[in-house]
Formats: C-alpha cells, structure tokens, sequence
C-alpha cells in the first residue's frame, strides 16, 4: 500500500454539514439498539487522536485511492475466555456529508483462518443498522444486539462493515501506532489489528486482497466474560526446556525411559524421573557435525537404536548415525553408501549439490528384517527435487534405488514420508505428501520382496481433492483408526491459504472404508461456516497433527499444529465416530508456529504427553484405564518392529496402533505404543502384525495399568524396565 502515512486529523465535518436546514426530517428505520447492559467490560485500542478517515486519508494501491474502492473496513478482536458480545460501537467519518436518514451499517463477524486480518463476510454473527442522523457530536453510534452473541472457546472476531466506495463513509482511524515501520507483517501481529479487503482487487483469488493496518480504528467491543480464565488446564509446559520446531522420540539407551532428539540436532536423556538432560555432547553426537532432525531405528538389529538425521540445506549431507549400545554414537555416513548429493539442481550456486531432506522414514520395502530408507525432499526457488530410496544390503551398507523398485523418478515437493500397513496385509505401505497444490502418493507394498507400486491415490483418495488441477499443501499425516471399526484412518494436515480456500485442500479427516477407499468427512465448509461436520475449525496454516488417546477413554484425540507467528496449536477430543470437539480453553497447549509434534508417556504416569516447541504434561483428569506396549522383533523383523500394527482387545472393543518409522514433518511418537482402554481392566488379547506379514496372538488375560514387552517369540514381560537381555 503506497503513502500510508498518517495525514492531519479531519473528522469528515460536522453532523449539520451540506444538509438542507429547511428540509423537514426524514424518516429513518435504523435495525439496531443503542442500549447495552450495565456492567460491560470495554475491548478497544485507539488510544490517541483521529488521523482522519478513508475519505481523507491518501492511502492507495498502485495508482487506485483505497477511498474509491469497493472494500471492507475490519478491526480484529481477540476472545482469551467465555464470554458475550453485547454489541459494539463505531466513530464514523463522512457521515455528516450524508442525509440523516442514510443508513450506517455494521456487523459482528467470524474469523476467517486465524491470519489476523482476514474475517468471513458472508454469514455476519450479526448485522445491524443506524442512522445517520443519530450520531453523536464526534461521530459515535452504538449497535447494541438484540441477543448477544456467546464464544465458548478462545479466538479471533472482527467488527466490520461494507464500502460500495467514494460515496461511503468510512471509520475513523487512530494517529498513533504501535510499530515501526509503514507496514505490518507476522511479528506485528499483536499490534497489526485492523484491516481493509478488497474483494474485487484480484479475481483469481478467493478473497480478493487484504491489507493489513498499523493503526487502530474506533471501534469498541462490549463484552460480558462468562469465567475467568481456567485456572487449572489439560497440559502444563515446562518452560525451562525450549525444543526446536521438530522432535522424535526414541529410548536411545534402552532402559524403558523414551528419550529425544530435536533439530539440531539436540539429544535429550530421560533422567528416569521424566527430566531431560542434554546430552549431545557427550554422546559424540555434536562431535559428528551432523545438521538436521533425527528419525529412530536400529538399521543392523544389534539392539540398539540408530539415528539418521536429514537436513533441508543444500549444503550440508543428510547423515546415519549409528549407536554404540553404550549411550555414543559415530558417523556411519561414509560407510553406508547414503547419499543425497544429486547433479540436476544447484539453485544458483554451484556448492548447492545436496537435495533438501524436509522429511524421512525407516520402512523394510523388501522385508528382509532389515530396516531401509525413504527421503522426502522438497524444493528450491520453485524447483522440485525426486526422493530418495536405500534398500538396507544387511550388512551396514544401503543400495540406492531411487527411481526403481516401483517409485518413480518423478520431482515433487515433498513435505511427509508415514509408513504404515493400510490394507493390514502384513506388508507395510507408504503415503508421502506433497506441497505446492501437488498431488500426493501411495505406494502400496506388494509383499514377498518386491516392488512397491504406486498405488491409485486418487480412486483411493489418498492424492487429495483435484480443483482447476489444484490439490493441497500437505505438510503432515497422523495414522490411527479414528472409528473403532478396526483399519487405521488417516489425518492429513494442509495448509490452505483464504486467497485459495474455494480449491486448497483443507485439514482432512480421512475415514478407511471396507473397500481401502478413503472418505473425507468435513461436507461443506462454506455452509458450516468454516467448521467441518467431523467439528474441525478452518485454519489457514494447519500443519502437523498427532492422535493419542489423552483422556484414556478409548477414543484417539487429536494435538495438530500450525505454522506461521501466532498461530495457535488446537487441541481436539475424539468422539469414536471421526467426529472432534475442539477445547482451546482448557488445552494448556500454548505453542505458536508449531511444525511438528510428537507425544510420548515420558514420565510413565499412564498418560500421553506432547512435545511441540515445548513439553507440555499431561495432567487430564481422566478415569480411564490403560497400557502401554512395546514390541520388540527378532530378526525376522527389525529389532525396535517398526511398520508393525497391534491391536488389542479389551472388553467389548479392539484398539489399533503402529510402531511409527516417521510422520510427516520428520517427526516421530514414541515406540512405547500407549492404549487408552476405558472402564477395562484387563485385557483380553493382543495381535501383534510384524512387517512382512508374521502374526503372533497373545493370549490374557493382561492387568491393566501397566507396561508389557512383546517379543516376536511369544514371549512376554511385564514392568517398566526392559527384560534381562
């Protein structure tokens, strides 16, 4: 926006201003009150004087005065606890240019993705009216509801009103500001709280074009708080401990306490009380040089988890870092045979040889009881990069097969890589996401050793939803059987601009038919109002989710992310069905900008906990039983049995996991599969399904309330602690 600098203040006139004083008085039929309850708290942030209005001010796009355009004026509110909206009131400008029965009219409105200037215009929470001539002698009017309007959860809602253009009056706006600068942007958020939408500035997007204000309207919210906010919440952050924007969850040292690796990479010991040490130096990990995020799993089944850390510069190589079984780890890069240095991409410069690594995951593609490699990479300047694939040899080196063994040698932007048995065949599958409006795929593991093959993600409806040969952003996937009907669901997070909201896929909830179809259950976002029918709230930049069972009543909850300054981490409560309730208030999980999550019981306390940029404890009030299981291979399988499902049986109802080898975003849960189980308290059996198809059944009953380990033998251990080797 072009001179926005604030001019001297001009109030628009008087209220007597170019009317006819011999004209007798019109009549005008004014739609709202101006009466409000006693006892109202005030919202507002003007705080000096008026700079003037539209009509006055020499803002532009291009050479077009912003006065001229059809445009909403909008001034953003923020709800932090339940409470009412009474109504609210407005400084106009250029109203007394206009006769006294000229109608002004306003509006209450929904947000529109949470991006801080942007509100859904087309279904107002309310819409009222007043006359020009009703305006105090500095321009006020009040618009006070014949109902009020009532938030539950915490969010975001705008007052805002309508411009045809020139001839329109407009609000005045404050000539102070709280930032530096003549423009807003992400970190400005905060203090960036008003707002003007062009609708029809540019007709290939959905929402025309928003810019973003640094100074204040006069507008003030009337609000009647309905609780304090809670004193107590779901989870509690331990602030001392800050983690990067990707986290994995792996027992490094194999002493039953889940330790962590975030980017960096830094690795984090579990003390054995559910406290973390930084370990990274003595571990040998830092003395590697390696630069990245890590992904867990034991590559040679020697009993002891190995890392590899992938990295998104095009500098620096993606690394396997192998453990030593006593808490050190050394570089087995070289060794290996790994790597991503490719020849068909510099992005400028010719030290650019390494694809960016966005994303990996350990799978065994040929079911050899050894673990191989998927690479996600992503893109440079528009440039799109093939992923990578390294078939395990056995013996401590990889052979690259990217291209070959079924996937294809296509470039995408790649953001997710999250194996997983979909069709519970005993061969493990493979979903990768892309971004970039690009089409996702599944490979679908054809068994016996041979190759994967690219499945029909679109009959399967796994590719995304092709709009103008648009799909989505997809940045992360979580797996778990969101219905109870015994297959895994899919959640797919994707980011979905407003400007593209009519054709970006938005977050999906994703429901496995009896025919190894996936459905979308969201119906109609627009007639929702931007809440799906399976209860998910639209926000823009949706990033990763995560299913664990946080209240222990059998049903997957759901922690998603988003990415972007200030936008906040959502909190959902499965209803069995593939149905969520939001809950924001009580949540306690305050992360912004959030890219990856990742849960784990780290202080073995029954209950599952969220990393997210913090760790966040979880202290739900829950009655609920459960357990927690550990499967463990025995070489016909890879020794930590990642890709293998386990159901169990507990009363009247089965319970599904996996034993994760990666999610989308480069994350990883714990292997430390937790079960929320209900009113049970024993559990009747347990089917663990090993990669490559080998089915061991475990007969109870099982107390509840406890840890067994699995072995791929039929053995079985109860207790914390691992068994005596």
């Amino acid at each position: 926006m072009e001179d926005a600098g604030a001019p001297e203040a001009d109030a628009g006139g008087g209220m007597d201003a170019g009317l006819d004083a011999g004209a007798p008085p019109a009549v005008c039929e004014a739609t709202a009150g101006d009466t409000l309850p006693s006892g109202l708290e005030t919202l507002s942030f003007h705080s000096g004087e008026p700079a003037g209005w539209l009509g006055t001010l020499p803002w532009s796009v291009g050479d077009a005065p912003l006065s001229e355009q059809h445009g909403w004026e909008q001034a953003r509110f923020e709800v932090d606890r339940p409470m009412r909206i009474h109504g609210f009131r407005v400084r106009w400008g250029g109203a007394g240019e206009l006769p006294p029965d000229h109608l002004l009219e306003a509006g209450l409105y929904r947000d529109f993705g949470h991006n801080g200037f942007d509100m859904w215009t087309r279904t107002p929470l309310y819409s009222g009216s007043r006359c020009a001539s009703e305006l105090d002698a500095d321009g006020w009017a009040t618009y006070a509801f014949d109902e009020p309007v009532e938030y539950t959860q915490p969010g975001l809602v705008y007052v805002g009103h309508e411009r045809a253009g020139a001839t329109d009056p407009g609000w005045m706006v404050d000539a102070t500001t709280e930032i530096e600068g003549d423009s807003c942007g992400d970190a400005d958020f905060d203090h960036c709280r008003a707002a003007i939408n062009l609708p029809d500035a540019d007709p290939s997007f959905y929402n025309g074009i928003t810019l973003w204000l640094q100074w204040d309207y006069y507008v003030e919210l009337f609000v009647e708080p309905l609780a304090d906010p809670p004193a107590t919440t779901h989870f509690t952050e331990d602030a001392g401990l800050t983690l990067s924007n990707r986290v994995s969850f792996g027992d490094y040292d194999h002493d039953g306490w889940d330790d962590f690796v975030t980017t960096g990479p830094r690795l984090y010991h579990n003390d054995g009380d559910g406290t973390f040490t930084d370990v990274t130096d003595a571990s040998g990990l830092a003395a590697i040089g390696a630069n990245g995020q890590g992904i867990w799993g034991d590559y040679d089944n020697d009993g002891c988890l190995d890392l590899f850390v992938f990295s998104s510069s095009l500098t620096a190589s993606d690394r396997l870092v192998h453990g030593e079984c006593d808490g050190t780890f050394t570089d087995a890069t070289e060794a290996s045979g790994i790597t991503d240095v490719q020849g068909y991409e510099r992005c400028g410069d010719d030290a650019n040889v390494h694809a960016p690594t966005v994303a990996a995951a350990w799978i065994d593609l040929d079911e050899d009881g050894d673990l191989d490699l998927y690479l996600a990479n992503y893109e440079c300047s528009g440039s799109y990069y093939g992923d990578n694939v390294f078939i395990n040899a056995g013996d401590g080196t990889f052979i690259d097969r990217t291209g070959r063994e079924g996937f294809g040698a296509a470039r995408y932007a790649s953001r997710a890589a999250a194996p997983i048995d979909a069709d519970r065949d005993g061969h493990v599958d493979l979903l990768v996401g892309r971004y970039r409006l690009q089409p996702n795929s599944f490979f679908r593991n054809l068994g016996d050793g041979r190759e994967v093959s690219e499945d029909t993600v679109n009959a399967r409806g796994l590719a995304g939803v092709e709009v103008r040969r648009a799909y989505g952003h997809t940045i992360g996937y979580a797996w778990g059987d969101l219905d109870g009907d015994g297959d895994f669901d899919l959640i797919e997070a994707n980011l979905a601009h407003p400007r593209f909201f009519d054709f970006s896929d938005k977050l999906r909830v994703l429901l496995q038919g009896a025919d190894g179809v996936f459905s979308d259950n969201a119906g109609d976002w627009i007639a929702n109002d931007l809440v799906s029918a399976n209860g998910i709230r639209y926000q823009e930049t949706h990033s990763v989710p995560s299913l664990a069972d946080f209240d222990r009543d059998g049903d997957l909850d759901l922690v998603v992310t988003c990415v972007y300054a200030h936008r906040p981490t959502e909190l959902y409560w499965g209803n069995g069905d593939g149905t969520f309730e939001l809950d924001v208030l009580r949540s306690g999980i305050t992360t912004e900008n959030g890219w990856g999550v990742a849960t784990s019981d780290w202080d073995h306390d029954g209950d599952v906990d969220v990393a997210a940029r913090s760790l966040f404890t979880n202290e739900v009030e829950a009655d609920g039983h459960w357990l927690s299981v550990r499967v463990i291979g025995d070489g016909a399988a890879n020794w930590a049995a990642i890709g293998a499902t386990v159901e169990v049986t507990a009363g009247s109802r089965r319970y599904l996991r996996h034993v994760q080898g990666g999610t989308g975003q480069g994350c990883q849960d714990s292997m430390y599969l937790h079960f929320g189980i209900a009113a049970a308290t024993t559990v009747d059996s347990i089917t663990v399904t090993f990669p490559g198809g080998d089915a061991v059944t475990y007969d109870g009953p099982f107390d509840a309330d406890q840890r067994l380990w699995l072995m791929q033998t039929g053995a079985v251990h109860e207790g914390w602690a691992p068994p005596s080797p």
